[in-house]
C-alpha cells in the first residue's frame, strides 16, 4: 500500500515550520514519547534550524512518507494514477521552506498556448468544465484514498506507547467533563436570570430585544471564558508536568472554544429556551430539533478533528489519522445531510405558509421558490463544504471555522437590521396630533416613501450579508475592489448621488408641506382657486424637480448629462410638431387657469356636459355629472365656458297656472311661499328679495308666471328645491290650480235606431272606442260645477 504523496508533503512542510500539528508515529519507535520529543527542542531553547533537522529525520524514517515525498518532488504523484498532488489555497503548491511554486504545467499543455484572454467563449467552457470534471476525480479518489490505506495505517499501531495514550485519553476526559460541569452550571445560573428578565415575553420591543439578544451573546461567552480558565487550572494542576500545558490539553481546550463559538452562535440565532428573542421564524419544535442536529455536527468536527485526530497522529500512526480525519467529515457530511431530508417537508411547509402572508408578490414567488428547493440548496452547501475542505488540506479547517463564524456573524447581524426595518415598515411614521392638523398629508407622504427606502435599504443589507457570506468564502474579493481605486471612486460616485436624491426629497417635502399649509390656513377655508393653482404647481414642481435630480444623480454617477439635456431639447421639438393637439390643450388649459375659468368643485358646462369639476390638469378637466359619470375633456375641445359658480346664482320659478286663475293671486302666493323659504334654513343662502317677472308666456293650457332669486353661487339649486315644496303648499291652501293633462274617453257604436248608446250600455268587442287628452283648463269653472250629461 502507498503513502498518499500529498500527505507527505503536508507533514515535510508542517515539520519544517515547526507549527504543534502531529508528527508522523510511523516514525517513531515503541515506547517513544512522541509528545515529550516534540516538546523538548522549544523547552530547552534549541535553536530553529535543529528542530527543523529533527522533524525532517523524523519524517524520513518512514519508508513510505520518504519514498511519498521522492516521488512527489520528483512530479511523480503516488497513489492511483492520474493523481495530482494537491494545491495549496492560492493555486500553488508550497515547497520546503515555505517557497511558493507554480503546479506543474497539465499533460499535453502547449508552450505556445494562446493567451486566456484571446480565447473563445466555448473554450473557457470547456476549460472550466475539464477543471470541474478533475477535481470531482480528485476529490473521489482523495476520499477513497483514505479507505485504502487504512490497513497499512492500522499496521503502525503495534509500535505506539499504549500507556501513554491511555494517560492522554484520561487526562483529556478529565479537563473535558470539568468543562462541561462548569459550563453547564453557569448556563443554569444564566438562564434563570434570563428568565426574570424576559418575563412572558409579551409587548417586548425592538430595542429591548436587541439589548438583550446582546446581552445574552455576551453572558455566553463570559462563561465560556470562565470554563476555559478553569480548564487550565485543571490542565495545569492534573497533568504530568506540574505548572505547564501540555500540547493534547491545548488542542482540548482550544477545541472546546471553538466549539461553544459555534454552539453560542446557534443559541444566538435559534434561541429554543427563549421564543421571544428568536431570530428566525421557527417554532420551539424546529429550534430544539436544529440545535440538537447541529450540536452533534460541532461536538464531532469540533473534538473529533481538533483532538482525535492530532492525538493519532503524534501517538499511532499519520495515516490513520489522515484516515479517521476523513471518516469524521464524511459522517459530519452524512449526519447534515440526514437533518436536512428529516426535516424536508416540515420546513418547507413553514417557508410556503410565511411566503403566503407576503403582500409583495415578487417576495412570495421567490420565498414559495426557496421553500421547495431549500434542502437542495442545504445539501449542496454541505457538499461545497466537503469540498472545499478536501481542496485547502493545508489549512482546511481553520479556513472552514473562520468562514463560518463570519458567515454566521454577517446572517445574525443582517437578520437583526432587517427584523428592525420590517417593524419600521410595518409601523409605518406616525406624527405628533398637532402636526397631523396642520399638515394632514404630511404623515400619508411620509408613509408612502419612507417604507419603500426601508424596503429598499433591507434589499440592500440582504446583498450585503450574501457578498458577506461569498467574501469569506473566498468566492468573491469584495473587500479588495472596495479597496482598490475603482471601488473606491464607485462608491464614492453612489454616496454623492444618493445625497444628491436625498437632498432632492427633503426640499420635495418641504414645498409639498408648504402647500399643505396654505391649503390648511388657520381660521378660514382655502378657496377652490387656491386649491386648483396650488394643485397644479403641486403637480409641475414634483415634474420639474424629478428631472432635476435625476440629471443630477445621474452626473454624480459620471454619466455626461449634456447629450441627455440635447437630447431631451430634440425629443421635446419633435413631439410639439408631432402632437400639436396635446400643445394646444397645453396652452388652451394654461390661458383657462391664468383667466380663473373655472376651479376644482365648481359646477360648469363644457362641450355640452354639465357637472362638477373633480379635477384640473394642464391639459385636461374631468366633471362628475349629476348621473356619477366621470366626463375627461381634453382643453382643446373647449371653445366657451360656462361656470354657475361665479359670484351669485338664481333660480328660476316659472309657474304654470290655469287661464282662469287670478294673476294677483298667484302672486302673492308666490311672494307668501319665498317669505317661508326665508324663514327656514335655506334663507340663509338667499342675497335678495324676491324679484317678480310676472306672466311670461301664454301657453296651450296654462300661463306662465315667473319670478327669480338670487343666492350664493351653488345654492340656487337647494333654494330651487325648497322653495317649490312652499309654493305647492301655498297653492294648495288658496285652490291655485296647476294644469295637467286629462284624458276623456268616447265610446261610440252602431244603433238599431240610428241613435247613441246610453252611457252605461258596456261596449262589445266590435265598439269603436275613441280617447282624447284634453287639458283641465278646457272647460270653464262653470263647466267643471256643472254635470255633463254623459255624467248625468
Amino acid at each position: 500500500m502507498r503513502f498518499p504523496g500529498w500527505l507527505a508533503l503536508v507533514l515535510f512542510v508542517l515539520g519544517l515550520s515547526v507549527v504543534q500539528l502531529p508528527i508522523p508515529a510511523g516514525a517513531q519507535t515503541a515506547g517513544t514519547d512522541s509528545t515529550d520529543a516534540a516538546s523538548q527542542p522549544a523547552a530547552s531553547g534549541v535553536a530553529p534550524s535543529q528542530a527543523q533537522a529533527a522533524a525532517l529525520l523524523q519524517l524520513l524514517q518512514d519508508p513510505g512518507a520518504r519514498n511519498a515525498l521522492i516521488e512527489y518532488l520528483g512530479g511523480k504523484p503516488s497513489g492511483a494514477p492520474g493523481a495530482a498532488p494537491a494545491p495549496a489555497s492560492d493555486g500553488q503548491a508550497v515547497a520546503p521552506g515555505g517557497v511558493a511554486q507554480s503546479e506543474p504545467a497539465a499533460e499535453g499543455a502547449s508552450g505556445d498556448q494562446e493567451p486566456a484572454r484571446d480565447a473563445t467563449i466555448a473554450l473557457r467552457i470547456a476549460e472550466l468544465t475539464q477543471k470541474m470534471i478533475n477535481e470531482g476525480r480528485g476529490y473521489a479518489e482523495q476520499i477513497l484514498r483514505a479507505f485504502t490505506t487504512l490497513p497499512t495505517a492500522l499496521s503502525y499501531s503495534s509500535r505506539a506507547n499504549w500507556d501513554r495514550i491511555q494517560e492522554i485519553v484520561i487526562q483529556i476526559a478529565l479537563i473535558a467533563g470539568s468543562l462541561m460541569v462548569i459550563v453547564w452550571l453557569l448556563r443554569q445560573a444564566s438562564d434563570m436570570l434570563f428568565r426574570r428578565l424576559i418575563g412572558d415575553g409579551e409587548g417586548i420591543t425592538v430595542l429591548k430585544r436587541a439589548l438583550l439578544l446582546l446581552l445574552r451573546g455576551v453572558s455566553e461567552f463570559v462563561v465560556v471564558g470562565i470554563a476555559i480558565g478553569a480548564g487550565y487550572g485543571v490542565a495545569m494542576a492534573t497533568g504530568s508536568t506540574h505548572g505547564e500545558v501540555e500540547l493534547f490539553e491545548s488542542l482540548i481546550l482550544n477545541a472546546f472554544f471553538f466549539v461553544q463559538v459555534a454552539k453560542i452562535a446557534t443559541r444566538f440565532a435559534l434561541s429554543p429556551k427563549f421564543s421571544s428573542l428568536r431570530l428566525v421564524p421557527l417554532d420551539d419544535e424546529q429550534a430544539y430539533y436544529w440545535r440538537f442536529w447541529l450540536f452533534i455536527i460541532y461536538n464531532l468536527l469540533g473534538y473529533g478533528v481538533m483532538v482525535a485526530v492530532p492525538v493519532i497522529s503524534r501517538n499511532i500512526s499519520f495515516l490513520l489519522a489522515d484516515s479517521v480525519r476523513m471518516m469524521i467529515v464524511l459522517a459530519a457530511v452524512l449526519i447534515a445531510i440526514f437533518a436536512v431530508l428529516r426535516n424536508r417537508v416540515a420546513t418547507r411547509d413553514r417557508i410556503l405558509d410565511y411566503a403566503g402572508r407576503q403582500s409583495n408578490v415578487l417576495a412570495s414567488g421567490l420565498i414559495e421558490v426557496m421553500g421547495r428547493i431549500w434542502h437542495a440548496v442545504a445539501i449542496f452547501y454541505v457538499l461545497l463544504l466537503l469540498s472545499v475542505w478536501l481542496s485547502r488540506p493545508f489549512d482546511a479547517t481553520a479556513f472552514m471555522v473562520k468562514a463560518t463564524a463570519f458567515s454566521v456573524l454577517s446572517v445574525m447581524i443582517g437578520t437583526l437590521v432587517s427584523l428592525m426595518l420590517t417593524r419600521a415598515i410595518t409601523d409605518g411614521v406616525h406624527l405628533p396630533e398637532n402636526v397631523h392638523q396642520r399638515l394632514p398629508l404630511l404623515e400619508r407622504r411620509l408613509n408612502a416613501f419612507v417604507p419603500r427606502v426601508l424596503s429598499i435599504v433591507r434589499f440592500l443589507v440582504f446583498v450585503c450579508v450574501l457578498l458577506g457570506i461569498l467574501q469569506a468564502w473566498a468566492a468573491v474579493d469584495v473587500m479588495s475592489w472596495f479597496g482598490s481605486s475603482d471601488g473606491q471612486d464607485w462608491v464614492g460616485r453612489l454616496v454623492s448621488a444618493l445625497i444628491v436624491a436625498f437632498i432632492g426629497f427633503l426640499i420635495w417635502l418641504g414645498i409639498m408641506s408648504w402647500v399643505d399649509l396654505r391649503l390648511n390656513p388657520r381660521g378660514r377655508l382655502p378657496t377652490s382657486r387656491e386649491k386648483t393653482l396650488f394643485g397644479l404647481f403641486r403637480n409641475a414642481f414634483t415634474i420639474l424637480l424629478l428631472v432635476m435630480i435625476a440629471l443630477l444623480a445621474l452626473s454624480e454617477l459620471g454619466v455626461n448629462i449634456g447629450p441627455l439635456i440635447a437630447g431631451a431639447g430634440v425629443f421635446g421639438l419633435a413631439i410639439s410638431f408631432g402632437s400639436q393637439k396635446l400643445v394646444q390643450d397645453i396652452i388652451t388649459g394654461a390661458f383657462i387657469q391664468f383667466e380663473n375659468a373655472m376651479n376644482e368643485g365648481d359646477v360648469v358646462t363644457l362641450g355640452g356636459v354639465t357637472g362638477t369639476v373633480e379635477k384640473l390638469t394642464i391639459r385636461s378637466v374631468r366633471l362628475r355629472d349629476l348621473d356619477g359619470a366621470a366626463h375627461m375633456i381634453p382643453f382643446s375641445t373647449v371653445d366657451r365656458v360656462a361656470n354657475f359658480m361665479r359670484g351669485y346664482g338664481y333660480h328660476v320659478a316659472a309657474i304654470g297656472v290655469a287661464y282662469d286663475s287670478d294673476i294677483t293671486d298667484v302672486k302673492m302666493a308666490m311672494h307668501v311661499a319665498f317669505d317661508r323659504l326665508k324663514e327656514s334654513e335655506a334663507g340663509r343662502d338667499i342675497l335678495d328679495p324676491l324679484e317678480m317677472h310676472g306672466v311670461t308666456t301664454f301657453g296651450d293650457s296654462a300661463i306662465t308666471v315667473r319670478a327669480r332669486i338670487k343666492t350664493l353661487p351653488g345654492s340656487q339649486w337647494a333654494t330651487g328645491r325648497a322653495y317649490n315644496e312652499y309654493l305647492k303648499a301655498v297653492f294648495d291652501e288658496r285652490g291655485i290650480e296647476i294644469p295637467f293633462p286629462q284624458v276623456t274617453y268616447h265610446v261610440s257604436s252602431p244603433s238599431a235606431e240610428g241613435g247613441e248608446r246610453a252611457a252605461d250600455t258596456p261596449s262589445l268587442p266590435g265598439d269603436d272606442v275613441l280617447i282624447e287628452a284634453k287639458p283641465a283648463s278646457s272647460r270653464s269653472k262653470k263647466d267643471r260645477d256643472i254635470p255633463s250629461e254623459d255624467e248625468l
